[in-house]
């Protein structure tokens, strides 16, 4: 057994330090609990402790595109971010985890090499229809959390649903959630066409190529589907108007969103500086969506804040005169707490209760690992986010964990950084010492 001295938490609705008496789950929360011989001491005297956070939304590339990311490099990013579960996407991994069989050839790869805990969304694909029903209902009694579907792909073995598929598997599926990549893809092929070849290649370009409405419109079409036991999430919200209209779709249906630091923090007037390491998809709007997403952030309205994280390597993604050639994505989990804990709890105040719920309590909820994880309860995993309030962090993406060595937050000089990473009562990274727990010490979390 272990116990954690002085730590600053959340407890009855107000900030007080508390003591923590853990083994793997958490035994005891007192202000002040004795210590007895054998006990192990870990004196926080007074940082931040919260529940262990939780990005919901990563690619961690494993296997088939490692040498994007693998699933050691990302949990390592994961583990110095502060981050204890992660929960990794279906398409961006051979095989794509789109039935039973194709999830367990996955485990039995990234078992071994995760130092962080996992989740794992399955999939539904064009490329399996016509669908089959026990097919998919065996991957979600598996305890994935969910399905991600798309309404516009690149990827030739994940390809995108029509809406008329949604519809269909609205239906037959209302017990299951379901994740939208939501943009409409005849809204980006017409405004592809307005633009000749040489402006493409022109980063200022990129978002005329996928504008807000092509967000609106595959929001507005999936939610006219949506049926009274559906539960729908939408993935990386990036505008104004897309929020709104799930805001007020949530007044008749189960629905959620996310959205992500790029998000927050940029916008298109950004690309012509930051180039590649801004270019992600959907990408950042314009100063309306990112001042309103922050507002929905501030005042409950957004359900949490997930990463999109997917890294490449710079030198193979990224350094392109064509901007259209460029890889869309971005590493982001080694960054998103200290982000959002210097910007919104220590700048813009932010209540320390909304922080926990955007960082891990309601993704929790929401995909059925509450109260295991994203909780400080007796008899939970004993999963700690620790960050030091009164130490800078300074962001050099070449310190970066990631096969990705490349940010859009690179020397931004955040107010806050993580101090340890603790996973079922074991440090895994500690400020001081690096990465304490090997490989393999990261286990698979079930969707109860």
């Amino acid at each position: 057994m272990k116990i954690i001295k002085n730590a600053f938490i959340l407890k009855s609705k107000k900030a007080q330090v508390f003591d923590i008496l853990f083994d793997d789950k958490i035994i005891k929360i007192a202000k002040s609990i004795k210590v007895e011989p054998d006990i192990e001491v870990i004196d926080l005297h007074g940082k931040l402790l919260i529940p262990g956070c939780i990005d919901a939304h990563v690619h961690f590339n494993d296997p088939g595109f490692t040498d994007r990311e693998d699933f050691t490099t990302g949990t390592t990013a994961a583990a110095f971010g502060g981050i204890t579960t992660i929960i990794d996407m279906p398409c961006t991994s051979t095989p794509a985890v789109t039935n039973y069989e194709n999830l367990h050839k996955k485990l039995n790869v990234i078992s071994s090499k995760a130092i962080v805990d996992f989740a794992l969304w399955g999939g539904i694909r064009k490329n399996d229809f016509p669908i089959d029903y026990k097919m998919i209902m065996k991957l979600w009694q598996s305890g994935v959390v969910g399905f991600k579907i798309y309404t516009i792909s690149g990827m030739e073995t994940f390809t995108a649903l029509s809406y008329k598929d949604i519809e269909n598997v609205f239906k037959k599926f209302p017990e299951i959630l379901f994740a939208f990549h939501a943009e409409d893809e005849s809204v980006i092929n017409n405004s592809m066409n307005i633009f000749t070849n040489e402006q493409l290649k022109l980063p200022e370009n990129y978002v005329k190529t996928r504008p807000v409405k092509a967000e609106t419109t595959a929001v507005k079409k999936i939610i006219s589907s949506v049926g009274k036991k559906n539960k729908v999430h939408f993935v990386h919200i990036s505008s104004k108007n897309a929020a709104k209209l799930i805001l007020e779709s949530k007044e008749k249906f189960n629905v959620s969103f996310e959205s992500c630091p790029q998000y927050l923090q940029f916008t298109s007037s950004d690309f012509p500086s930051l180039k590649g390491k801004l270019k992600t998809a959907p990408p950042v709007k314009f100063e309306e969506d990112k001042d309103y997403l922050r507002n929905c952030l501030k005042n409950g309205t957004l359900d949490f804040v997930t990463t999109d994280h997917a890294g490449c390597d710079y030198k193979k993604g990224k350094v392109f005169d064509d901007f259209s050639k460029v890889y869309n994505g971005i590493p982001g989990t080694e960054l998103m707490i200290p982000y959002l804990f210097s910007e919104f709890y220590l700048k813009e105040k932010v209540s320390l209760k909304r922080m926990i719920e955007l960082t891990s309590e309601n993704a929790a909820k929401r995909y059925g690992l509450f109260p295991k994880k994203g909780s400080l309860q007796v008899g939970t995993d004993a999963d700690f986010t620790i960050i030091d309030l009164s130490k800078p962090y300074l962001v050099d993406e070449s310190d970066l964990h990631s096969i990705g060595k490349y940010s859009p937050f690179h020397e931004t000089e955040l107010a806050c950084s993580i101090d340890k990473t603790v996973v079922r009562g074991n440090i895994v990274f500690d400020t001081e010492k690096g990465i304490l727990q090997e490989p393999g010490y990261g286990k698979f979390i079930s969707r109860s």
